[in-house]
């Protein structure tokens, strides 16, 4: 699972994944069908992250993968009838046969009689093609989404009486007079900057280039 790894570190928000990683990574090498349960696990987090952070209706708890993987798909916009659309067909085919294979095999489904214990040669390579699925679906809806839906971050709000702005205010009310309305006083600098934030910065943009003008001669 070393490309989903890398892709996590790139996008340090989707750290929690790594549980199932580890969990998949462990039973890999001893029980396949628990690895491919953690692989459907793997995709449904994926999955309700993007459809709860796009605030699409789904159901939260009922909804099957396969179903879950085309809310999502149809949510990332990758619906319409192009290269990229038969990709996400292929995806789903994946999930399908994906929850098809634990129905049938995992322990924790129904009971099975002693010949149906354990995996054939062939399922076994079958599972692991599977598992090797779950990782590029993965890697793919998270890459995809962190690239056509960028999580805004909330700019800083900028203060009044932020430190950067002291040298500049100061400046400000030197050049221009204090306004004066009944029994109130206002700096011109304060004027401004609630007036117009936008013109407040251009002014001080304005000072700090001047600023540094002097400072080199």
């Amino acid at each position: 699972m070393d490309k989903i790894k890398t892709v996590i570190q790139n996008y340090s928000r989707w750290k929690n994944l790594e549980i199932y990683l580890q969990r998949i990574d462990f039973a890999l090498k001893k029980d396949v069908i628990l690895a491919i349960e953690n692989g459907k696990s793997l995709i449904e987090s994926i999955c309700k992250t993007i459809l709860t952070e796009q605030k699409a209706d789904f159901g939260k708890k009922n909804d099957s993968l396969n179903r879950l993987l085309h809310t999502t798909l149809l949510t990332l916009r990758i619906s319409i009838p192009n290269q990229i659309s038969k990709f996400s067909r292929g995806m789903i085919t994946v999930i399908h046969n994906l929850g098809e294979l634990r129905n049938r095999y995992g322990d924790t489904s129904h009971g099975r009689n002693l010949t149906e214990i354990g995996l054939t040669k062939f399922e076994s390579i079958s599972s692991q093609f599977l598992i090797n699925a779950v990782e590029s679906i993965a890697c793919f809806l998270i890459e995809y989404y962190e690239n056509e839906f960028p999580k805004k971050t909330k700019k800083s709000e900028l203060q009044y009486f932020d430190k950067d702005n002291h040298n500049f205010n100061e400046h400000f009310d030197d050049v221009y007079e204090i306004v004066v309305f009944g029994d109130h006083v206002f700096l011109p600098s304060e004027i401004l900057f609630y007036l117009d934030q936008t013109a407040y910065l251009i002014e001080k943009q304005k000072y700090m280039e001047s600023e540094n003008a002097n400072n080199r001669e």
